[in-house]
């Protein structure tokens, strides 16, 4: 045994101990304490969307490019037609309303300033049109060409229709994509112009009900019935129509449903056609092309529970 004996801890070393350790924990407590009473409120106030004021503009249209898909669902509504002189003349009002609805609809592709520079210019072929150039314009750039290419799209491009902003949203648009451009547009058709101004004129704008695509493919889903597959003839069952199910049924699964889809139908030779174009993907066989009327009836007396006979198909 060594001569040296180590001395004992003492009361008050250990009191130290305990002291220092209380006030290590109790300073991380206060830190995450803090970090949750400051900086989280904070970074929530930071992702809170900005509050819109009321507009009689489509929620699909006023949320922005991103996230129409998920616009908030709204009531449909029937507008009055428009005064052609509140819309056809651009008025700093009309330049304000056109300028929130570029950047909402149109910058992403075009840019903010219309040179065709916008961030998804670059997966787009054709690439968006600049609007601050005279060249290679589509449709021209008067306009009722410009009201004509909002409305309805470019076939073949990226230039969708925007059909479901409000007729004079769309010429506030018409206006602002205008004024990106200082060349010369040169004068307007008067006769185009005067269709256009009867158009505003003669009928308002009607608003569909909306709902967001989410909450629509969860109602499409739970308006899904689930569909048996159909019944197979027992092997022991040698009956003529017995082995036309089994040589003319692929998956029963899939028929199950081309059946439940075509059971309503009153013309038994269009379900008969209707099964034979969609084989096989449809769970039947391709052979069921090949039936003949007789079979036909059959085919359809066992699975569409009808015992009329079908014309040939």
């Amino acid at each position: 045994m060594s001569d040296e004996q180590s001395t004992p801890p003492t009361w008050g070393s250990e009191a130290k101990g305990l002291a220092n350790r209380f006030a290590l924990g109790s300073g991380v407590a206060v830190t995450f304490l803090l970090f949750g009473l400051i900086v989280v409120p904070a970074l929530l106030r930071e992702r809170r969307p900005l509050a819109r004021p009321p507009s009689d503009q489509p929620a699909a249209a006023s949320v922005g490019w991103l996230d129409q898909a998920e616009a908030p669902a709204s009531k449909g509504r029937d507008l009055p037609p428009v005064d052609p002189a509140t819309v056809m003349t651009p008025n700093p009002k009309l330049l304000g309303r056109g300028e929130v609805l570029f950047k909402q609809n149109c910058s992403s592709c075009h840019g903010e300033g219309g040179q065709g520079n916008g961030p998804a210019a670059g997966t787009l072929n054709p690439r968006p049109r600049n609007f601050t150039q005279p060249a290679d314009w589509k449709r021209g750039f008067h306009v009722t060409d410009i009201f004509t290419t909002i409305s309805t799209g470019i076939k073949g491009s990226g230039m969708a229709a925007f059909d479901f902003i409000m007729p004079a949203d769309r010429m506030a648009l018409v206006h602002t994509v205008r004024s990106l451009g200082g060349f010369d547009h040169g004068p307007e058709d008067p006769k185009a112009l005067a269709a256009l101004a009867d158009q505003f004129r003669s009928k308002g704008f009607h608003i569909p009900n909306r709902i967001p695509v989410s909450l629509a493919i969860k109602k499409i889903v739970r308006e899904q019935v689930a569909v048996p597959p159909l019944p197979m003839p027992p092997a022991e069952d040698k009956s003529a129509s017995a082995e036309l199910l089994r040589l003319l049924i692929a998956d029963p699964s899939r028929a199950a449903r081309t059946v439940a889809a075509t059971a309503k139908r009153s013309d038994l030779a269009a379900v008969a056609r209707a099964w034979a174009a969609g084989a096989p993907d449809n769970g039947f066989a391709p052979a069921v092309a090949e039936l003949s009327a007789t079979e036909w009836g059959t085919i359809l007396h066992s699975l569409a529970g009808t015992n009329q006979e079908a014309k040939q198909p």
